[in-house]
């Protein structure tokens, strides 16, 4: 992380804001000349949460940094685009980040970068309206240190659009293109990033003294696959939460309390593509925010029970029901996709059964293998099997009918 003056008596660490995604480009699409089952995709935010030590002399604020690292990747890409007319594989178009403080009384009190045009270069520097002051004493007039932080870093043909809130900070990246230039007609008219890119966020946010921010975030890349200059058959966007972890024990964490558990996308989005290996339900997850199905799915006037089939199951059915794989792929396809989903997704009145019941129950109606997840919301059931279990949903409401 580039930062240029962070004085570790000024600003201490207390805390990391993470988020990582991975996935393989999957089987090589027609007769392209650049394969994309070699190529791997990556996306990541790596940000450090500082604590400002001496700030407010009045004793009544307090001051968080959060700065790092927002990057992504694609491995396996071609080093010379230019030389391939029909495909140039996975390219990335545009980031977007996303840091949010929820407290009470949290304030977005400075950030950086702000709105840029194509710089080659950006630096900036916040918290300069900062003081920090420290002593044997504890904090007192004197010994003045800086609280500014300064960062610079290359940013040549990037734009970025900030757009800032109350208690929030957004940025909307555009990244660089790589020149491609064919002798075929058009040419290519995008403006991707074909290799990688990394740039360096930093905000402050400010709260009453004593009160946690409750940072949290969401990282998006979009990618897509190149195939005959702009004619897009593939693509991954995916969302990544960032997860505050902090670094700092205070009383509160001598009290182990039980973790509430996750809900069902936020369940399917851990068994997404991360580091170090492939992802379960990239391919089902993706068709389920693409539904709109998915707006039962979060509604506290519901359970779920969830079946989502995973990405190996659903590729080998695509590849033995080509007729199948068409109709999903189709631009009239929203029918299809809503049918599809609403097989997997059965909704139940919230809390008409108690979990551990229902969860019994379930399992003994779905004999599909697979493995079975509580969530805060319902069931889920990730299986390598694409069908549904025939009659499961009226065995279900018989057994909901039962429990009335």
């Amino acid at each position: 992380m580039p930062i240029e003056t962070l004085n570790p008596e000024v600003w201490k660490l207390v805390g990391t804001l993470n988020g990582e995604w991975r996935t393989n480009g999957g089987k090589d699409f027609g007769w392209g000349t650049v394969k994309t089952s070699s190529q791997t995709l990556t996306a990541n935010a790596l940000l450090s949460v500082y604590k400002l030590m001496h700030g407010d002399q009045n004793l009544t604020r307090d001051y968080y940094l959060v700065a790092g690292d927002v990057y992504h990747g694609i491995q396996g890409s071609p080093s010379n685009p230019s030389s391939n007319w029909i495909s140039v594989g996975f390219y990335a178009n545009h980031m977007t980040l996303r840091i949010e403080a929820t407290s009470a009384q949290a304030r977005l009190l400075t950030f950086g970068p702000n709105s840029t045009v194509e710089q080659a270069t950006i630096s900036f520097s916040i918290g300069g309206e900062l003081s920090a002051e420290n002593s044997s004493e504890g904090p007192k007039a004197g010994a003045s240190l800086s609280a500014n932080v300064g960062v610079s870093f290359t940013a040549s043909e990037v734009s970025f659009a900030a757009r800032p809130g109350s208690r929030s900070i957004e940025w909307h990246t555009s990244l660089p293109h790589v020149g491609w230039v064919s002798s075929g007609m058009p040419a290519n008219p995008g403006r991707p990033s074909y290799a990688g890119y990394i740039w360096n966020p930093a905000v402050i946010i400010e709260v009453p003294q004593g009160v946690v921010p409750n940072l949290k975030g969401r990282f998006e890349v979009d990618f897509e696959y190149n195939w005959t200059r702009g004619i897009r058959k593939r693509s991954f966007t995916p969302g990544i939460d960032l997860i505050y972890q902090s670094l700092t024990k205070t009383a509160a964490d001598d009290v182990q309390e039980e973790l509430p558990l996750p809900t069902i996308l936020e369940t399917l989005r851990s068994l997404a593509a991360t580091t170090g290996r492939d992802g379960k339900t990239d391919t089902f997850l993706m068709a389920l925010e693409r539904s709109r199905v998915i707006d039962a799915v979060g509604d506290s006037n519901l359970d779920q029970i969830v079946i989502a089939p995973t990405n190996m199951a659903i590729q080998n059915y695509f590849d033995s029901h080509p007729q199948t794989a068409l109709e999903a792929v189709s631009p009239q396809n929203q029918s299809w996709l809503d049918t599809w989903i609403a097989e997997r997704v059965i909704s139940t009145p919230a809390n008409s059964i108690e979990v551990a019941k229902l969860s019994t129950s379930v399992k003994g109606i779905a004999t599909m293998t697979g493995e079975w997840f509580e969530c805060a919301d319902g069931l889920l059931l990730v299986t390598d099997t694409y069908e549904v279990v025939p009659g499961l949903r009226s065995a279900l409401q018989n057994l909901l009918s039962k429990a009335a």
